[in-house]
């Protein structure tokens, strides 16, 4: 009887003290969390202002979690609430937790180094808030730790080596703070590593390769926008096998391309924009079969595009533009058909643009300025391209007049054409393209049905309800702008028609564009007054200096040109109308202007 008494008390002891020590951990728990709360000063949702209350159990308290063994808070998630204050030192008191995160809030001050208390934390994520200070030496006793977020913050100071401590680390984003210094070769301690995310810091010095090759899983390697040096090891892919986001772009790094970069078939995007590189585009470059994105603009790479990158079968973006590339654009782009934009501007490429590639259902963007493409263009154009929104092909030797397929890309909201020797007339069914916002046909040798005629072309314009800016400079149109002009998009900004030798008038229609920030009619045979409605462009910038005085109606325009007129205009504020050179335009007297 004894032993069994002696039994159920040993029991009831123990129990007893489970019970003391669960109640105890709880109000620790409790009690920091209400230090946590006390620190916040802005909760315009009142999360935790209604919910957070001894009335109601601290597990079902909002953004916590609770582990169902010890019933302590293993989570804390408060992301998206837009809270602000200081993150509590007490914090550091919740020893079971194992996922934080306070992301996408108003935070701000430094970490407190009692969060290195947390020996449990795997998740650690505190993105887009307002926090300051160095990246904390404390993150180096989170020996769990697995995921780590500090992006969009301002964070300052260098990596700091207890970082590389952190062996069971698998994803740093640090990406948009103001770490500087160079990343140590220390970072070959982390093994496990498969995201590393530092973009658009002020790091610099050279990237440690053989170091961060121990990083076998490696998978997202993201270092654009930094000031980083030096040269890609030609190995880069074959000592990284699960590589498939590499963004390298907005560095100082030199030297050629690593022709590994055609050895992993699993890589999703290579971009290397707007650095220093220079050589050729590997040619193995069309078995990285599964690759969506290749950006190595702004470089100075040289030689032909690779006929092989028509074999990137997902290939969506193709991006080489500011380079020194030659020869003529492959066939084989065409082949591309999930390819969303083509970027090849500013290089040396000559020969004509491929038929095929206006059979590139997806294409979205089209960009050739600035090449020595040379021809006609396919007269069907429009015809295969559906989803095209943007095509510039401005700046070539490009000839013949306009195909009116064009029209049937009827999403086209950006058309330029600037800078070539196409001729003939402006297609009427410019019309049709509801979506337009730009148009610029300047510099070419466009014409109108006769010396006298209107232009009719502009009275189809005014179907785009959407047209901001419509550039029709230096081409030898004639004719007489017509009084359509006044039904043009209320939207319209700039209106450029200087050197196309127009006669006429101004039509006092033109004061119906209240839009209108930039007018260009200059070196023209214009002649006639200036017309009194166009005091209603409130909008418009600048203005010709005249030897006579300017209609009053003008007087009242809004931004100061800082020029000196006579009495009483020195006074007032004009804009810039660039109707300079006009020949032989005269000012209305007041007897026009209704005096």
């Amino acid at each position: 009887m004894g032993y069994i008494l002696c039994i159920n008390l040993f029991l009831h002891y123990c129990f007893m003290a489970t019970f003391a020590m669960t109640a105890k951990n709880i109000t620790t728990d409790q009690s920091a969390l209400f230090q946590f709360k006390a620190h916040i000063t802005s909760d315009p949702y009142g999360v935790l202002a209604y919910n957070w209350s001894i009335s109601n159990p601290i597990c079902s308290w909002v953004g916590i979690s609770c582990g169902a063994r010890h019933e302590r808070v293993t989570a804390l998630n408060l992301s998206f609430m837009d809270l602000g204050g200081n993150i509590s030192p007490h914090l550091g008191n919740l020893s079971f937790l194992v996922n934080l995160d306070l992301s996408y809030n108003n935070f701000h001050g430094h970490l407190p180094n009692e969060l290195g208390q947390l020996r449990r934390l795997r998740v650690f994520s505190v993105g887009n808030n307002r926090i300051s200070g160095g990246i904390p030496g404390f993150i180096g006793l989170l020996s769990k730790l697995q995921n780590l977020q500090l992006e969009f913050n301002n964070f300052s100071g260098t990596i700091p080596d207890a970082l590389y401590n952190v062996t069971t680390l698998e994803a740093l984003w640090s990406y948009d703070n103001k770490i500087q210094g160079s990343i140590s070769p220390k970072i070959a301690k982390l093994t496990r590593l498969k995201i590393f995310d530092m973009a658009n810091n002020f790091l610099s010095g050279s990237i440690p390769w053989s170091s961060i090759y121990n990083s076998s899983s490696l998978q997202t390697f993201y270092l654009d926008g930094n000031s980083l040096s030096g040269s890609l090891p030609d190995d880069l892919c074959n000592c990284l096998p699960k590589l498939e986001w590499l963004f390298l772009h907005l560095n100082r790094l030199f030297g050629q391309l690593p022709r590994s970069l055609g050895n992993r078939s699993e890589a999703n995007i290579y971009s290397f924009a707007r650095n220093k590189f220079t050589g050729l585009i590997p040619q193995n470059i069309g078995n990285s079969s599964k690759i969506t994105g290749l950006a190595f603009s702004g470089n100075n790479l040289e030689g032909d595009i690779p006929q092989g990158i028509g074999k990137l079968k997902n290939l969506r973006i193709l991006s080489i533009a500011y380079n020194n590339l030659a020869g003529k654009i492959p066939e084989e782009l065409g082949n591309l058909q999930n390819l969303q934009s083509l970027h090849l501007s500013f290089n040396s490429l000559s020969g004509v643009i491929p038929v095929s590639i206006f059979n590139v259902s997806t294409i979205i963007n089209i960009s050739l300025v600035g090449n020595n493409l040379s021809g006609y263009l396919p007269s069907t154009i429009g015809q295969g391209v559906p989803n095209l929104k943007i095509l510039f092909i401005g700046l070539n030797e490009l000839t013949g007049t306009i195909p009116t397929s064009i029209t049937n890309a009827s999403k086209l909201t950006l058309l330029d054409l600037d800078r070539n020797s196409f001729y003939g007339l402006v297609p009427n069914t410019f019309g049709n393209l509801k979506y337009l916002k730009l148009l610029n046909l300047g510099s070419n040798n466009f014409t109108t049905e006769s010396p006298s005629a209107k232009w009719s072309f502009l009275s189809s314009l005014t179907n785009c309800r959407k047209l901001k800016i419509l550039l029709l400079n230096q081409n030898p149109l004639y004719g007489v702008i017509p009084l359509s002009i006044g039904n043009l998009s209320a939207n319209l900004e700039e209106f450029d028609a200087s050197n196309c030798k127009i006669r006429g008038s101004i039509p006092t229609e033109v004061g119906n564009l209240h839009s209108l920030i930039t007018l260009d009619l200059s070196e023209n045979d214009l002649n006639g007054f200036i017309p009194t409605s166009m005091g209603n462009l409130r909008n418009l910038q600048g203005f010709n200096k005249f030897n006579s005085s300017i209609p009053p109606s003008l007087w009242t325009l809004q931004y100061i040109l800082q020029e000196t007129f006579p009495p009483p205009l020195g006074a007032f504020k004009l804009l810039k109308l660039y109707l300079w050179q006009i020949i032989d335009l005269k000012v209305p007297s007041p007897t026009h202007l209704g005096h």
